[in-house]
């Protein structure tokens, strides 16, 4: 499965990936509760963002303004057709925040902690988007693996993570407060192996293929 390079660089998601800032932290809230109506308590996410070990990307929305000067520059994949290091250019020109995702350092785990996109645009590829920034940033940090909760009625997420390699390690029992539902604890191989590095550049592309090449920016 190849797609040629011309079909990547014709294609542009209209998302930029970038770190958090002060000035999302009221829009990170408002996804977080269309997210997660029943969460509490909420993120504190101004603490959040004066943590050394935690970082937090979102999802901006940036329009249809046309492919950038190289949209296959974002990411390990981008690095390998361009030898380009990914950037946003346009990252502040728009401002609605579309979905976000944090993940906590500790030792040489990157520890996802928390997911959230808008309702109204889910299945456009953000979600998949923030995950592979995240991976991206991880990787950048030569955290070992990655690790995450998960609902274990959120077949669509489970899904997701088991398409980039996270496996059932195992189940915190009534683990989220509104419902008492377990959690099912998911871990991925070693990320920074060669191998995994392979599966994640074809993943990559995969995702770009379908919905259009990100500008992305990880801090």
């Amino acid at each position: 499965m190849s797609a040629a390079p011309e079909q990547i660089v014709a294609n542009t998601m209209p998302f930029a990936l970038r770190p958090l800032r002060p000035g999302d932290v009221v829009q990170a809230v408002e996804v977080e509760r269309d997210a997660f109506p029943t969460l509490f308590p909420p993120t504190a996410f101004r603490r959040e963002l004066g943590k050394r070990n935690a970082s937090y990307l979102v999802a901006e929305e940036i329009g249809s303004h046309g492919a950038p000067d190289d949209p296959r520059r974002g990411g390990l994949f981008g690095s390998l057709l361009s030898g380009v290091r990914s950037g946003s250019s346009r990252a502040a020109d728009c401002g609605r925040i579309a979905g976000f995702i944090g993940i906590w350092y500790m030792v040489d785990e990157a520890h996802v902690v928390s997911v959230g996109v808008r309702t109204s645009d889910r299945g456009r590829g953000i979600g998949e988007l923030l995950l592979i920034g995240a991976l991206e940033r991880a990787m950048s940090r030569t955290a070992a693996v990655m690790t995450l909760e998960v609902r274990e009625s959120n077949w669509v997420a489970i899904n997701l993570y088991r398409k980039y390699g996270f496996e059932q390690k195992g189940v915190r029992k009534a683990y989220y407060a509104d419902n008492r539902e377990d959690a099912l604890i998911m871990t991925t191989e070693p990320i920074l192996r060669p191998e995994f590095r392979e599966f994640f550049v074809a993943l990559e592309r995969e995702h770009a293929t379908r919905w259009g090449a990100a500008e992305r920016d990880l801090g």
